[in-house]
């Protein structure tokens, strides 16, 4: 049916006589204004275009239509006033509307959601059953809508989403709930760290990080998922999250199982808070090698802060944690060559034989004078092993 005639009928009441006549005349003074405002749609210049797109959202449904072609126009300020009045014609243009999300034009698809935006309510369940349109950009542009008016009701919905055959819905998905912000989705965002996609991998992760610390737990749950992609990137949120998931961290280190240890033990050393030290630095006698290796490298990248407490382990500890301590110095390198030097007149020989070894190690040319004193040595052991790093020191110098 033609706008025209569409709306003819809007007013048509059957009445005869005088108030028939008063009537008709009334219908085609409407008539003729309603051809007028179509025709400064649809053909006049920017300001006739604008003035009419301010003008019609009074008139109603019959002009929906003209008001959706207006999405698509060259000027965003006609673009932004057709969204603004579909909005204000309310629910009846919302199945228009989200049709006219099959459009890849972004600037478009942002005023038509803007338009769905502020018809709201009336919105909401048309856009639910769109997310199972057979066209990916409705489907696409249904998520997002979503998304960006917060629809709370909308989260079994939008689950389901991310198990979507199109990326780009599964990417949307992932954005909307971090607009939504509601916990129900931190476990699916989680199995969202697998996905094919590099860009939905990368906004799940984002959401998780901005769902801050109902994704927490979970996340460290997930360090030991079966899916190694979906560990490292718990791994990476839970850095990225930083100071807010250090006491959790912690906690975890006391964990049951060994993967858990060793991935709060590899966060908190990325975090890089030297508040982590002391409860790291215990685990370098955990009962699994994978965790003592990591606690290694995280006192090491924990830097300065670690030495005075790994050079205490490393004079008092028992072998398994000197043996760790010594590692973690020798990575650390040149900091720990004064604190090693301070302890080469130990009174016990096997910590004086032991940080030779480490000064050898890190070629720190500042250890040869004291190194020199320890060749008279009453201990052997001691004097060979200042002999060696001597030696080791001389072969990096020339090198």
């Amino acid at each position: 049916m033609g706008i025209t005639k569409k709306f003819l009928n809007l007013f048509k009441s059957g009445k005869d006589g005088k108030d028939g006549e008063d009537q008709e005349a009334r219908l085609r003074a409407q008539k003729e204004r309603s051809e007028k405002f179509l025709q400064a749609l649809t053909e006049g210049d920017l300001d006739t275009r604008w003035s009419a797109v301010r003008s019609v959202g009074d008139l109603g449904e019959p002009f929906i239509e003209p008001l959706i072609g207006g999405l698509k126009d060259e000027y965003w300020i006609i673009r932004r006033g057709s969204a603004d009045t579909l909005g204000k014609i309310g629910e009846p243009a919302v199945e228009p509307l989200i049709r006219a999300l099959d459009e890849p034009r972004d600037d478009v698809r942002q005023e038509t959601i803007r338009a769905l935006q502020l018809i709201g309510e009336p919105a909401v369940g048309p856009l639910m059953q769109a997310t199972k349109h057979t066209y990916p950009l409705i489907r696409r542009g249904a998520v997002q809508a979503l998304g960006i008016m917060g629809e709370e009701q909308a989260i079994g919905t939008l689950i389901e989403c991310l198990r979507d055959a199109d990326p780009g819905v599964r990417y949307e998905c992932a954005v909307a709930f971090g607009r939504i912000g509601d916990a129900m989705a931190v476990r699916p965002l989680i199995e969202t760290l697998n996905d094919t996609r590099e860009h939905v991998r990368t906004a799940a992760m984002a959401t998780l990080v901005s769902l801050g610390e109902p994704a927490i737990e979970p996340l460290i749950l997930a360090l030991v998922d079966v899916n190694e992609d979906v560990c490292r990137r718990s791994s990476l949120a839970l850095v990225t999250l930083g100071e807010q998931a250090m006491e959790p961290l912690i906690q975890a280190l006391s964990d049951a199982n060994p993967g858990i240890r060793r991935g709060a033990v590899e966060a908190l050393g990325q975090i890089g808070n030297t508040r982590a030290i002391a409860p790291i630095i215990v685990l370098l006698d955990d009962p699994e090698r994978i965790v003592r290796i990591e606690v290694v490298k995280a006192l090491a990248a924990l830097g300065v802060p670690a030495i005075a407490p790994l050079m205490q382990v490393f004079r008092q500890g028992e072998t398994r944690v000197r043996t760790g301590a010594m590692e973690a110095l020798w990575m650390l390198g040149q900091p720990a060559t004064t604190p090693l030097i301070m302890v080469l007149k130990d009174d016990q020989s096997d910590v004086r034989k032991r940080a030779a070894l480490l000064l050898g190690e890190i070629g720190d040319q500042k250890a040869v004078d004291h190194l020199t004193g320890l060749l008279t040595d009453d201990n052997v052991a001691v004097r060979r092993e200042a002999f060696e790093a001597l030696e080791m020191i001389k072969k990096r110098t020339a090198a």
